[in-house]
């Protein structure tokens, strides 16, 4: 039995492992090629590891003239945190309400959060533009920012895990005379640090990612985003080099969050759905 079970995981590492291979592929590949020259990219003849490591491909695009990466690294960074500062509040809250506070019409305010997830984020874009451009916020960073406050998917998963919180932790800091704004501060909210950190990467990689807002809210050089550097790159030139640094340049903060939280946000989505 044991022989069978050991050649059972055996099996199912190595499938795993070349499935895992599988996905890296496009990414080992846009790796190799943005350390190559233009033309070697789709050449025939072609090295994983090019002959001549070209390192300056990376300088050339975060030091552009027209549109320098470093500059779309802070905006991205700007539009990332702002918007997951806002989201991680708004929802904790959100999520506390909902779970904890009894008050009439609660199930229905929940479905109706619900049922928001249901409608095209494209059908959206006119009513927002229509929107941001009366107050003013068209052209600014903040008509992404204000966007990403409010996600369904955070009050949900925040939802679900205080539920699974003992209602004893507010009764006894009620008797203490703690009011909801207390209690969801002191009480609860240090309790909720694994699906806290699972907010935090879902909320910054869809704002550093983000790509159709972007392309709607922000109309000028000087408040572009990553996302659109490198369609930026993919529109004016044909060195395909520069786009995969590009590339490469742009999922170095996302991989870089994950490998340092990766236990938490595994734990969070494998226990979100337990109760409730």
């Amino acid at each position: 039995m044991k022989k069978k079970n050991r050649t059972v995981k055996i099996i199912n590492t190595i499938w795993v492992g070349a499935i895992a291979i599988i996905f890296l592929c496009p990414l080992l590949w846009m790796l190799s090629s943005s350390l190559k020259a233009g033309h070697e990219v789709f050449s025939l003849d072609f090295h994983w590891i090019p002959e001549v490591i070209r390192w300056e491909n990376y300088a050339r695009v975060w030091n552009n003239a027209e549109i320098p990466f470093w500059k779309l690294f802070l905006n991205s960074f700007k539009i990332a945190i702002l918007g997951t500062a806002g989201q991680l509040l708004i929802s904790s809250m959100a999520g506390y309400a909902l779970a904890k506070i009894r008050f009439r019409g609660k199930n229905l305010v929940f479905i109706l959060i619900l049922v928001t997830m249901m409608i095209p984020a494209q059908a959206l874009i006119i009513p927002r533009y229509i929107l941001f451009d009366a107050i003013g916020l068209y052209g600014t960073h903040w008509a992404l920012i204000l966007q990403s406050w409010f996600n369904v998917t955070s009050i949900f998963l925040l939802r679900q895990f205080y539920m699974g919180l003992p209602d004893d932790l507010m009764e006894a800091a009620r008797v203490d005379g703690a009011s909801h704004y207390i209690i969801w501060l002191k009480v609860m909210l240090p309790l909720t640090k694994t699906p806290m950190i699972t907010v935090i990467v879902l909320a910054f990689i869809s704002s550093w990612n983000e790509y159709l807002n972007a392309l709607i809210f922000l109309p000028t050089y000087d408040l572009y985003t990553v996302s659109q550097g490198i369609r930026w790159f993919l529109q004016l030139t044909d060195d395909y080099n520069l786009m995969m640094a590009a590339a490469a340049s742009a999922i170095l903060p996302i991989i870089i969050l994950f490998l340092f939280t990766q236990k938490h946000f595994v734990e969070s989505i494998a226990t979100s759905g337990v109760k409730g």
